[in-house]
This record gives C-alpha cells, sequence and structure tokens, in this order.
C-alpha cells in the first residue's frame, strides 16, 4: 500500500517507520521543514495542515503508544457505535510491562487482560469487554451502567450473552449484581436502565401481566416505538426520564396520549422519581386499569412491606 492511501486510511496520520518506508530522511525533514507535515506525537505525523480530527487523534495515538496500545472506554465505545459522542480525549489501555510518556489528550491505563478485535483497522476493546468496562468508571451510577448494557444490546453491538460471559470475569465489578439481574429484562427489549427497573419493580415484582417493550407502532402517520404494550388489554405504559418530557415534549406526551386513547387503549405513564420510589403504587394504578379493562388476574405483594393493597383501597374509596 503507497504512503498517500496509509494516510487516508488512517485519518490523515502516518508513523515514522511508514514514511521512512517510501522516503529519505532528509525528504521527511524537508517536510517538516516546511509544514508540509506536522508533528502530533514524537515518531507521528500528520499529513496535511488542517484540523486533526479525532479519528485522526486516536491514530495518532494508537501509532505511538505501539502495537500493543488498545482503544478503550469512550473511545472504543465511539468506535464500536455505543457512544454518540466524540469523547474529549483518546483513552488507550496498555499491558502491565508497556512504559510510555503520557502525552497531550491522551488517557493511558494499563491492564493485564484486554480483550480486543480490529475495527477500520484500528484495535480496540471487544464490545463486551467495552460496555462492562464503562458500567465500572466512576461516575456510572448503577441505572447508568444497566442503560449502557441495553443500549449495546439493542443496537445488536453485544450480545446478552458474552456481556454475562464478560461480566463473570470481573468479581469485584460494583454493578455486578444489578447488571446480572437486568440481563433477562434487557434480553427481552429493555433499552435503558429505567425501563429495566420498572419491570423489575412494578410489573414482576407485583405479579401483573408481561407488556412487551419497545414496541413499534404508527400514530397520526408518524413512527413512534411504545415503552411499554400490552395488547391483549389495550394498555400502554410510558417511561418518562428527566429530558424530553419538559416544556414542549409535554405537550407532545399529551397528544400523543389522547391519539391513543382515541384508538381505544389507555396510556400510563410515569416519571422516573416515581418508578424508583412509588412502584407499588405504581402498581396499584396499573393493576386498577389492567382490571377495568377486564384482565381477570390477581396481583402479588413484593415484599411484607408492600403498599399495593393499601393504595388499591384508596382507589376503591375515592
Amino acid at each position: 500500500m503507497d504512503l498517500e492511501s496509509i494516510a487516508w486510511r488512517q485519518a490523515g496520520v502516518v508513523s515514522r517507520a511508514q514514511a521512512l518506508a517510501v522516503m529519505s530522511e532528509g525528504q521527511l525533514r524537508w517536510l517538516l521543514h516546511r509544514r508540509r507535515w506536522l508533528t502530533v506525537f514524537p515518531g507521528v505525523y500528520q499529513t496535511h495542515t488542517g484540523p486533526l480530527s479525532w479519528t485522526g487523534r486516536s491514530w495518532a495515538a494508537l501509532l505511538h503508544y505501539g502495537p500493543h496500545a488498545t482503544l478503550a472506554l469512550d473511545s472504543a465505545a465511539f468506535v464500536l457505535g455505543i457512544g454518540r459522542q466524540e469523547p474529549h480525549n483518546v483513552q488507550i489501555v496498555l499491558p502491565q510491562s508497556v512504559r510510555r510518556d503520557p502525552r497531550p489528550g491522551v488517557e493511558v491505563q494499563r491492564r493485564r487482560r484486554v480483550e480486543w478485535i480490529q475495527r477500520r483497522g484500528q484495535q480496540l476493546t471487544a464490545p463486551a469487554f467495552t460496555v462492562i468496562d464503562l458500567a465500572a468508571a466512576p461516575s456510572a451510577s448503577r441505572d447508568d451502567a444497566i442503560s449502557i448494557a441495553a443500549r449495546a444490546v439493542q443496537k445488536r453491538i453485544v450480545t446478552v450473552e458474552a456481556l454475562a460471559a464478560e461480566l463473570a470475569r470481573r468479581r469485584a465489578h460494583p454493578h455486578r449484581t444489578a447488571l446480572e439481574l437486568s440481563c433477562g429484562v434487557i434480553a427481552d427489549g429493555a433499552e435503558s436502565g429505567l425501563e429495566v427497573v420498572y419491570v423489575d419493580k412494578v410489573i414482576r415484582a407485583h405479579g401483573l401481566p408481561p407488556m412487551r417493550m419497545n414496541v413499534p407502532d404508527r400514530l397520526g402517520g408518524s413512527r413512534i416505538r411504545r415503552d411499554f404494550d400490552n395488547e391483549e388489554f389495550g394498555v400502554v405504559a410510558e417511561v418518562d426520564g428527566v429530558l424530553g418530557h419538559e416544556g414542549f415534549g409535554r405537550t407532545l406526551d399529551a397528544r400523543r396520549d389522547r391519539k391513543t386513547l382515541a384508538r381505544g387503549r389507555v396510556t400510563a405513564r410515569q416519571t422516573w422519581v416515581e418508578v424508583h420510589y412509588q412502584a407499588c403504587e405504581l402498581a396499584a394504578d396499573l393493576f386498577g386499569i389492567l382490571r377495568s379493562r377486564g384482565y381477570p388476574g390477581h396481583y402479588t405483594r413484593c415484599s411484607r412491606t408492600c403498599s399495593i393493597e393499601r393504595h388499591l383501597i384508596v382507589h376503591m374509596t375515592s
């Protein structure tokens, strides 16, 4: 492959070894002296004078740190399609035996074990390894960890089985139990930690009939997705997160609920605060809605302190 093709494949970046394979030391010095090429890191050059893209910076980091360098964490997630935004810095992982000086804009970890793949020529941590790593980040809450895993599974970037296998190797993972308990719900179609909690704490814990998750539908000529849907009794449940349901978002929700009702179906809409802290009350509401639409079954108490019966009594007396 000629140098121009290599530079194009590597987002405008080449190593010193790649350059000297096709030119002399003098030619390389001339390109750098005339600023036709720019030095990114020692031994790594930018072959154009425009802004260096994030992909170019990631290539520069991999070339500088050598063949054992592997993109990791948010950097690997971005390349895999799990992350939505370009990370501010490039994160790489190295074997513990490799020692290199730190460089601006590059975060380096050293690990004993790394599972990696090749993607568009770059070496990066494998999907399951990346997801479980991100879920263990100090800033990741339990819900963040579940949401990362759910998003990766629903995008078909990784399987639940691969996540479970990687998690089994991480005995000290801070969210190990939550992720293990969530795998089944994620496999059923949950796309966020909030949806997993709703299934676990509201539906399953109280013995309510199962609902399909993230169901495609059409409403008013638009394609939508229902968070939860029970077609038999015409009940839809929507779980609203923090963002997207204030101001105009709330108006869209109300319009959506009206049009759903016009089709003979009813929407139970709840917020993340209610899901986390008022699960028994939500279960009582959902049971009441289902019963009013012909559900013949019963409910179960989620624990000895379950308050579903108290909330049902309030329904009957109000």
